[in-house]
């Protein structure tokens, strides 16, 4: 199941934060491009970010940025403005170009999946 924890240690891995427009216009702008949303405050959301960190461990040049759901909500509800894509939390957004390829959340949001949808897996 998605929300037992695992007994391995999780990978500490750098994961960029985006937290203003300036940084959404250059990250929409990328070929490839992973969106986490992520909120500090929700147990769901930090099972996710769990998930995200093992995907990294093994992928570190996946192209993944994070919102800070809470700290953000401005760039957070501009990504949902601009991609179409609702907002939810935590979140998966997988885009190529600025284009959505799909979207994922909560307990879809696995190691696995991941490694289905993210760009160069």
């Amino acid at each position: 199941m998605w929300w037992r924890k695992q007994k391995d240690e999780v990978p500490k891995v750098e994961l960029r934060e985006i937290c203003a427009d300036a940084d959404l216009d250059e990250v929409l702008g990328q070929e490839d491009v992973v969106v986490f949303k992520h909120s500090t405050s929700c147990p769901v959301s930090w099972v996710a970010h769990s998930q995200v960190m093992r995907y990294l461990g093994g992928h570190p040049d996946s192209p993944f940025v994070m919102v800070n759901v809470i700290k953000a909500r401005p760039t957070s509800q501009e990504i949902a403005r601009r991609t179409g894509v609702r907002h939810e939390s935590p979140q998966i957004i997988v885009l190529h170009k600025g284009a959505v390829v799909t979207s994922m959340s909560h307990g879809e949001i696995t190691e696995n999946r991941l490694g289905e949808v993210v760009p160069n897996s």
